[in-house]
């Protein structure tokens, strides 16, 4: 076969010129293939590499055209000089910010995050989440023209950046204001205590509030329209007040018996009791002792009519319980 070959190959005929000429394609074909994959082989090879080689987490992959504007929310990656690498949220798109004398930096204020409160821009650190607002610049960058971020996110970035996450401080902050409530209760339940044994012993004690006194004329033991106004101006004062109790002392002047001014000084006793229980509706267990002393303590001479009438009369005593009424601590 083969010297047919090259014999056919040597001396052509009319009948194998179609032969040789299919021979000798597939004989170039089989000369050019080896040469073709020796030249194709050493331009895949960038490829694998390239394909290989892991890309750097922290080089920025978004662009911006000069002008345009943009928003980003996410959180800061790192930080040089005016530089910011902003990571938008739940991507993993990163973005170059860079910061300018006119960027505005602010957080939300008041009751309501109703106001803006403007920020240092040294508060710009790696992990805050933040929302910026700018247009592209000449370096595809975003150029902030606005920065706003929460002072909680502010907060939790200085919690991470120093290592810790305040639990014992806050931990420390909250048992000393429970031990601080703790020691004020304490002190409120030893003033209330304290209070409440003043109230207890002073419940033996009264204040005197108010004083009368009701004159009578020679002999009598009527009330006279004076002595009854003396009188209900005293019930008066006396209203409103805890533990009230109505003292009530009859006395005479130095003229006729000393039986005779014993009887006279009991019974202008007991009209004014009278009066009070039966037109003031006074509880007669609130009038205590009620009585006449004859012509004792004396508040004038004997010897002049002017003294003799003083002396007539019956001393009305207006007394406050002093526990009942002490003002309660416990009540602001």
């Amino acid at each position: 076969m083969r010297y047919s070959t090259e014999l056919a190959l040597r001396h052509p005929s009319p009948r194998t010129a179609p032969l040789v000429c299919h021979l000798a394609v597939l004989g170039a074909l089989a000369l050019t293939t080896p040469v073709s994959a020796q030249e194709a082989a050493p331009a895949s090879a960038p490829t694998a590499s390239a394909a290989a080689a892991p890309t750097d987490p922290l080089v920025p992959n978004v662009s911006y055209s000069p002008g345009q504007y943009a928003k980003i929310e996410g959180t800061i990656v790192s930080r040089k000089g005016d530089a910011l690498l902003v990571r938008r949220q739940n991507s993993n798109e990163l973005s170059v910010v860079t910061l300018t004398e006119r960027t505005d930096i602010e957080s939300p204020a008041g009751v309501l995050n109703l106001e803006r409160k403007r920020q240092d821009m040294a508060k710009l650190q790696a992990g805050l989440f933040l929302k910026v607002r700018g247009h592209g610049g000449d370096q595809k960058e975003l150029v902030a023209e606005r920065i706003s971020f929460h002072k909680g996110a502010l907060k939790v970035t200085n919690q991470i950046s120093s290592g810790t996450v305040e639990l014992k401080e806050e931990m420390d902050a909250r048992f000393e204001a429970n031990r601080d409530s703790i020691n004020a209760a304490k002190a409120r339940g030893r003033t209330e205590l304290s209070s409440l044994a003043t109230r207890i012993a002073d419940l033996d004690s009264y204040d005197l509030k108010a004083i009368g006194r009701v004159q009578f004329a020679t002999g009598s033991a009527a009330l006279t329209d004076a002595g009854r106004s003396t009188l209900d101006s005293l019930i008066a004062i006396g209203k409103g007040l805890n533990g009230t109790l109505v003292e009530i002392s009859g006395f005479a002047d130095a003229r006729g018996s000393a039986e005779f001014n014993q009887r006279l000084s009991q019974r202008r006793v007991e009209s004014v009791v009278t009066y009070l229980a039966g037109t003031h509706n006074v509880p007669l267990r609130k009038i205590v002792n009620p009585s006449g002393l004859s012509t004792t303590n004396p508040v004038a001479s004997n010897n002049t009519e002017e003294g003799r009438a003083a002396n007539r009369r019956v001393e009305i005593r207006i007394l406050t319980n002093r526990g009942m009424n002490a003002a309660d601590p416990a009540k602001p």
